[in-house]
Order: structure tokens, then sequence, then C-alpha cells
């Protein structure tokens, strides 16, 4: 009995006995690695769910499952590496609002997630992919949409890794990159939907409303966070994990719900998979194949062989002399 209450005693989380948090004065702590491993299971049931389902649709109406199977995929590995205390760096933190005893500076170093923003850039484009869907888009304007939501991270990410306050310079850089993003979204993809009927628009404005508004709270807990120093690491990632549960996992699916609601045809995305049910060409090594070969090289030896016997030259000739 003692042996299996001593394996007991040893299981458990211990993320930051192997992976401490060394150099870093404001840090994660067992509950916050606790958390994120929730978010991480969270994400990982929903994929495994998402995937299960897709298997039972037919092969062109499939890739709308795409649209919600990548960002938690995508995520899931996201919040392992983050609960395993690992992807982050030491940064100087830029106002003295959080102290700890054991500091060695004034200010303090803050561990930074950066592994954070480069889940955020696989995962952040597909809800924006989603809205433009609805409409039918130009795919060049959806690739526009993306590049402004890429902007949106790569801003963030370099201003957690910048120390002076030309770090709010790069946070103004990617807040921007949101405005515009969503009134792309606001002004060409909903005239878009105007097209496919009142239906598709109220959905559309609903969905774009609540992205909107969640999109619209990242900024806040930046500069909460690693902006400001304001709040804990603790409590940054229980911040930012809800947000990424509801905005990258609960809206997305939400979306896929109310797409198969009104049906693909009634939205315009019955086309987009239409060449997923093409006779399959035959493989290199089948009956078929070498079959229709061998066809081939006997038609063109069969010509070859008009061409040069004797008696077809002189029928050749015979013609054309006729025809002068």
């Amino acid at each position: 009995m003692s042996e299996y209450l001593d394996l007991i005693k040893r299981g458990g989380n211990e993320a930051l006995k192997i992976n401490g948090p060394a150099l870093a004065d404001f840090h994660i702590t067992d509950r916050g690695s606790d958390w994120l491993f929730t978010v991480f299971c969270l994400y990982t049931l929903a994929c495994i769910i998402a995937i299960l389902l897709m298997f039972r649709k037919p092969a062109n109406e499939r890739f709308v499952y795409y649209t919600i199977i990548i960002p938690y995929a995508c995520m899931a590995v996201n919040y392992f590496t983050m609960a395993s205390n690992l992807g982050w760096a030491p940064v100087v933190a830029l106002y003295n609002r959080n102290r700890v005893s054991t500091q060695k500076t004034h200010l303090g170093t803050r561990q930074i997630y950066y592994s954070r923003l480069i889940g955020w850039f696989l995962a952040m484009p597909w809800p924006v992919i989603q809205l433009s869907l609805m409409g039918k888009t130009p795919i060049w304007h959806i690739i526009f949409n993306c590049f402004f939501t890429e902007l949106f991270v790569i801003g963030y990410l370099v201003a957690c890794v910048v120390h002076s306050t030309y770090k709010w310079g790069y946070y103004t850089f990617g807040t921007a990159a949101i405005i515009v993003t969503l009134i792309s979204l606001m002004t060409t993809t909903k005239n878009l939907t105007k097209r496919l009927g009142e239906d598709v628009t109220k959905i559309f404005t609903l969905m774009f409303g609540l992205n909107a508004f969640l999109w619209l709270i990242y900024p806040i807990c930046f500069a909460l966070s690693e902006g400001g120093n304001v709040i804990v690491p603790d409590s940054e990632h229980i911040f930012y994990g809800i947000i990424d549960l509801i905005y990258l996992g609960v809206l997305p699916a939400v979306w896929l719900v109310l797409v198969q609601y009104v049906g693909l045809e009634k939205m315009g995305l019955d086309t987009l998979g239409a060449n997923a049910e093409l006779d399959p060409l035959p493989s290199v090594g089948s009956t078929a194949s070498v079959a229709s070969k061998k066809s081939d090289s006997d038609s063109g030896n069969e010509e070859k062989k008009k061409f040069k016997s004797p008696l077809n030259k002189l029928k050749i000739s015979k013609k054309e002399e006729e025809d002068k």
C-alpha cells in the first residue's frame, strides 16, 4: 500500500522542477502550469472530436472542418509548450510594478512566452478566413486580411522582447493592424454577404461582432502583462487562456455549426471542394496504365509503318498529283 502512496506522491505536474524558470524574477508557478495544461487538454480534445467528425463528411465538404482543426492543433502544441515552462525568454521589465525578494536588478526580469506568439501566428488567420468565406471574398482580399492579422502578431512579438519604451511603437503597429482587418471585414465582406440573403448577413454580423469584441481585448491584456508589468505571469496566462479558448476555440466551432445549419449551397461554399471527386488516375504500375501505354505504342508503330511502306508512299504521291 505504501508503494502506491509513494507513486501517487511522485505523480503530478513536475514541469517547473524539470524546466525551471532560471534567470526570471517574475515567472509562472505550479498553479499557472496546471491551468495551461488544462487549456492544452481542452484544445486537444476539441481537435480529436473535430477530426472524427470531419471523416464522417464527404471529401468535398471537409474543407470547413480544416478551418477549426488547424487552429485547435496549433494552440494545443502552443499550450503544451507553455505548460511545460518552455518557449520563453527573460526580458527586463519596463515598469517596476511587481517586485520579488530574489530579483537582482531594480526592475527585475519577466518571463516572456514567445511560443504564444508563434501559436497565434499559425492560428489567428483562421477565424478571419472563416468570416471571409461567408461572403465568398476574393482570394486576394483574403490574403490582404491574413497579412494584417499576421502583422498584428509580429508587432506584439517584437513589443514583448523590447525593453525600452519603443515597445509601445510596435504595440501600436499591431493594434492598428487589428483595426485595419476589422474594417476590411466590416465593409467589403459584409457587403458581399448581402448578395447571399438576409439570413447569411445576420449570421455574419453576429460572428463578426463577437470576433471583433474578443480580438480587441488582446491589446488590453498585453498592456497589463508583457507591456505594463501590472499583473503577474499566472494572471497573464489565465487572462490570455480564457480569451484564446473563446476566440480560437468556441467561436470557430459556432461558425461551423451555423454554416452547416444554413447550408454550404446557400452560402456559396459548395463549389470550393468541387474538384475533390475526380476519377483517380491509374498508378504507374497498374494494369490500366500498362495497357494504355501499350496501346499508345502500338498505334504509334502503325503510323510509322504506314509512312515507311513504299506502297503508301506511292499512293500519297499519286493523290498529291490528282489534287494539283
